[in-house]
């Protein structure tokens, strides 16, 4: 089945988050202990939500550093899906592949 929607970065929910919270991004960068930078790169999709980040987050923020792994994980399969996925549907499975 064909998406017709782009995955969405965990870096757009935590932006969304924030601005619901009222808190700025020198804000959290400051209280978690990471550069501005960081954050900014998080929130704009240049930088993914590492395990690091995910305890940091999932602490400040009351929630499992799961959650934001999780956000992460589906972000990549869905971009990977993207960038290759006819390649993928390509490949024969081993015992397809093997059969007698």
């Amino acid at each position: 089945m064909k998406r017709n929607f782009r995955p969405v970065h965990p870096g757009i929910i935590l932006g969304e988050i924030i601005e619901e919270l009222g808190i700025s991004q020198a804000r959290l960068a400051h209280d978690i202990g990471v550069s501005p930078m960081r954050i900014s790169h998080i929130i704009h999709g240049t930088r993914p939500v590492t395990g690091e980040i995910a305890l940091l987050l999932g602490r400040y923020l009351s929630q499992t550093p799961q959650f934001w792994i999780n956000l992460q994980a589906n972000y990549d399969m869905q971009t990977a899906e993207e960038k290759i996925g006819r390649e993928v549907k390509a490949i024969k499975p081993y015992k397809l592949a093997h059969a007698v």
